[in-house]
C-alpha cells in the first residue's frame, strides 16, 4: 500500500447538510479537508491537504493543525519557569527556536466518533518539557459551521506554562479578504521575534480589509475582538470566524506567491514564555496548577451568495 493510500485509509470524516470535515488524527491531529458541497461546485475554504503532504504525512501540507502546549516560537529554545531552566529541542530546522510545542508533531487517538462530531487526544509524558499534560480536540459540524474546541489540562504535580491556538490554511486567490478589528501589531526581527507592539498601517489596513496578494505579512495583532471576516469575491462567498476567550490575540500569515494565508487565532504572543520570566505583561501565558485546564473553541460559519 502506497503512503498516500495509507494515509488516507486513516482519515476521519464527519458530515452534516452540506459541509464536509476529514481529520487525520495520525498526523498531528490535523484536519485534511472542510468544505461545502453544492450542486454546482465545491467551496475548499481551508486549502486542502497536498498529495505530497499525505504521502509524507506532514502538517504543514495539511489543511489545519492544533497549537499545543504553546503557539508561535520560543527563542533559542529555552525559558525559565518558577526557578527552572528549560531547554527544548530544535523541532523546525534550520531555525533555532523551537515552534507551537508538541500538538502537530505526534499522532493523536480518536475517543469518540459520530457523523458530525469527533473527539481525539493526546497524552504527553516529560522529557525536555518537563511536565506531564494531556491534551483534547474536539471537532463538531452544525449545519455548515463547523467548530473546533482545544483544550490542555495538568495531569503532572506542578504549575505548568501554557498557551494554544489553531493554525488553519486558507486558500488563496487573488482577490481575497481579511477583515479584523485589532488595535496593534508586535514587528518582529529577521528570524520573526518580536520586537516592539506598535500602531501600524497594517492594523487600520486589517480593520477596513486587507487584501490578502498585496500584503506579505507573519505578525501577531493585538486588541482582537475575536472575530474576522475572510471573504472570497471570486467565489461571492464569506467565512466568518469567531473565538472564545483566551484566544485574544491573532495572526496574520499571508507569504508572497503562496497558494495559501494562515489566519490563526492563539492565547499567547510569540515568546511568551520568556515574557512571563522578565516580568513583561501582555503576553498571554497561563499558568495551570495540577488537574487544572485551559480550553479554547473556534467557529467557522461559510457564508454563500
Amino acid at each position: 500500500m502506497s503512503p498516500e493510500k495509507e494515509a488516507k485509509e486513516n482519515i476521519l470524516t464527519l458530515r452534516a447538510g452540506n459541509a464536509l470535515l476529514e481529520i487525520i488524527p495520525e498526523v498531528g491531529g490535523s484536519i485534511t479537508r472542510y468544505c461545502l458541497v453544492t450542486e454546482e461546485q465545491t467551496f475548499n475554504f481551508l486549502r486542502p491537504a497536498s498529495h505530497a503532504g499525505m504521502t509524507a504525512k506532514d502538517p504543514l501540507e495539511m489543511a489545519s493543525f492544533p497549537l499545543i502546549p504553546f503557539s508561535s516560537r520560543i527563542r533559542n529554545c529555552h525559558f525559565r519557569f518558577q526557578g527552572q531552566e528549560i531547554k527544548l529541542p530544535l523541532n523546525f530546522y534550520p531555525e533555532v527556536h523551537n515552534i507551537h510545542g508538541h500538538g502537530w508533531k505526534v499522532p493523536w487517538t480518536v475517543t469518540k466518533s459520530t457523523e458530525n462530531r469527533a473527539a481525539i487526544e493526546y497524552q504527553f509524558l516529560p522529557d525536555e518539557w518537563p511536565f506531564s499534560y494531556s491534551a483534547h480536540q474536539v471537532f463538531e459540524l452544525t449545519d455548515s459551521a463547523l467548530t473546533v474546541t482545544l483544550q490542555i489540562c495538568n495531569t503532572g504535580e506542578s504549575a505548568m506554562p501554557v498557551g494554544l491556538g489553531l493554525h488553519p490554511y486558507f486558500v488563496r486567490t487573488p482577490l481575497a479578504v481579511i477583515t479584523a478589528k485589532t488595535e496593534k501589531m508586535w514587528i518582529n526581527d529577521s528570524e520573526t521575534m518580536p520586537l516592539c507592539l506598535e500602531s501600524v498601517p497594517e492594523t487600520e489596513l486589517l480593520n477596513q480589509g486587507l487584501i490578502v496578494t498585496q500584503n506579505a505579512l507573519d505578525n501577531l495583532f493585538t486588541g482582537w475582538n475575536r472575530e474576522v471576516l475572510i471573504s472570497w469575491p471570486e467565489w461571492n462567498a464569506n467565512l466568518r470566524i469567531f473565538a472564545d476567550a483566551p484566544l485574544d490575540f491573532l495572526v496574520i500569515y499571508t507569504p508572497a506567491d503562496a497558494d495559501f494565508f494562515c489566519v490563526e487565532p492563539v492565547s499567547n504572543v510569540t515568546d511568551a514564555f520568556n515574557m512571563l520570566a522578565r516580568g513583561e505583561f501582555g503576553h498571554g501565558t497561563k499558568t495551570l496548577l495540577p488537574g487544572e485546564l485551559i480550553e479554547g473553541k473556534i467557529c467557522f460559519v461559510p457564508e454563500l451568495s
